[in-house]
């Protein structure tokens, strides 16, 4: 893995990596090899995925997660029925992944990827009623602020705590198993 990728990973995915949130998006220029080298992540870190959910001529958005914490967030009851109404089939992860790449394609933005993020259902669901926000953080927060900072500082304390350990010669990869 580059040092480039390594470092991008730390700054942008490790809450995701070290299982503490459903997923990351990473978004990286594109190169003929990304996908040989997203490939190769994926064989030898079968616990993780690195999914492309979107690719342009410059860049690739990358969906990182830990798959038993992401199956667990996206299989929550109300999740599920919440991506059923707005037209997802549920049937599967794979499909609900596919439903997400198809719109991410579309002239409107999906902020229903908040789901697939790990994100308070209520508060996706305030943000596309266009009511007003309380704090921005890793996501827009409308309710229940300080459960909603703890888990902010969680995310910011393991990101910066990989990064520390990258910056002393570990390698994220240990990180992965």
């Amino acid at each position: 893995m580059s040092k480039a990728l390594e470092r991008l990973l730390a700054i942008h995915s490790s809450p995701a990596i070290c299982g503490i949130k459903a997923s990351n998006l990473i978004c990286i220029d594109y190169n003929e090899s990304i996908y040989k080298e997203i490939e190769e992540l994926n064989r030898k870190h079968p616990k993780l995925r690195f999914y492309v959910l979107k690719r342009t001529d410059s860049k690739v958005l990358i969906l990182v997660y830990r798959k038993n914490v992401f199956e667990r967030t996206l299989l929550n009851s109300d999740n599920i029925n919440y991506l059923r109404s707005i037209g997802y089939d549920t049937s599967s992860i794979e499909n609900m992944l596919s439903d997400l790449k198809d719109r991410l394609n579309d002239d409107e933005f999906p902020h229903e990827i908040g789901v697939f993020l790990g994100y308070d259902l209520d508060d996706i669901k305030s943000f596309t009623s266009g009511e007003k926000c309380i704090y921005v953080g890793y996501w827009k927060v409308y309710s229940r602020l300080n459960e909603k900072m703890e888990i902010f500082n969680r995310y910011t304390k393991c990101r910066d705590c990989v990064i520390n350990l990258i910056n002393k010669g570990f390698p994220i990869e240990s990180f992965m198993r």
